[in-house]
């Protein structure tokens, strides 16, 4: 997957590798790509089987049209095995978990990079978001997006991952990652509670604000949430329209900025409106496809 194609995902599902059911419905359940899991959804006696059942999951679920990337290990025991297990199927990328060190993460790059394939950091303990700008721009060639863990996050600091706890670590992944024109994927809080989700929603939307361009899922019940949150509603879209129209009218007036409907135009308004409509051109040929 290249960096463009990473930008129009709103929404990435989690689906453990060992699990069959959730395997043959993963392409069902409205996601934009799907994660298959080597790492956290798998206990550890049984990463070996996992491992082993990796390359016939991603081809059932590739073999559906859903885009597939694989969560690893990063345990010096399991790292090179799932890398190379994962690297052997056709990937959209590779999920690395716990990224905090760069030499480690050139390392990692430099292998996904001759595979063809792109690499997402997790960003998921406090040196980790400290180091977020260098992490980020590590291997511009093959990072494609960077990935807040904000239940790993939290468990280091001691504290519940809320909206307001969260607030800081959540824009400084965010901005590290925008800044080095990488997608961000994540929320301003937690994941774990899927049972509320409109608290979802506003984490989620918190998160969009902050510059995230969509999140992973941890439950199917999460996905429509998401993508409502990361996407563009129909009145965006018509607004954004309006909005390149009556600026475009302008410029042939020979003017650089215009009042439409109560509000000043001028060229990081209409970008952003341009930016929207082309994103959400992408993912409906993505869609299409």
């Amino acid at each position: 997957m290249n960096l463009e194609q990473a930008f129009s995902l709103r929404s990435q599902l989690f689906v453990p590798a060992l699990s069959a059911r959730f395997i043959d419905k993963a392409h069902e359940r409205g996601a934009d790509a799907i994660i298959v899991d080597l790492e956290d959804a798998i206990a550890p006696t049984a990463k070996r089987e996992a491992r082993q059942a990796l390359p016939d999951v991603v081809r059932r679920i590739t073999a559906q049209g859903a885009p597939v990337f694989v969560r690893i290990n990063n345990d010096p025991a399991l790292l090179q095995e799932d890398l190379e297990a994962a690297l052997a199927t056709p990937l959209a990328g590779i999920f690395l978990p716990k990224a905090e060190d760069p030499a480690q993460v050139h390392a990692v790059a430099e292998r996904t990079r001759k595979a063809g394939t792109g690499l997402v950091l997790l960003l998921e303990t406090p040196p980790a978001v400290l180091r977020a700008a260098e992490l980020t721009a590590c291997d511009p060639e093959t990072v494609i997006g960077v990935v807040f863990g904000s239940e790993d996050y939290a468990n280091a600091l001691g504290v519940v991952p809320t909206i307001e706890s969260m607030w800081y670590a959540a824009h400084a992944v965010a901005l590290a990652a925008r800044a080095h024109g990488r997608a961000a994927w994540g929320v301003v809080g937690s994941l774990a509670e899927f049972g509320d989700l409109a608290l979802l929603g506003k984490m989620a939307s918190s998160a969009r604000y902050a510059g995230y361009t969509g999140a992973l899922a941890i439950h199917p019940t999460q996905v429509p949430v998401l993508n409502e949150a990361f996407g563009a509603s129909a009145q965006e879209l018509h607004e954004a329209a309006a909005i390149v129209a009556a600026f475009e009218q302008a410029l042939k007036q020979g003017l650089g900025a215009v009042q439409h409907r109560g509000r000043m135009l001028d060229k990081p308004i209409v970008d952003r409106a341009r930016r929207l409509l082309d994103l959400a051109r992408r993912r409906a040929e993505r869609s299409t496809a």
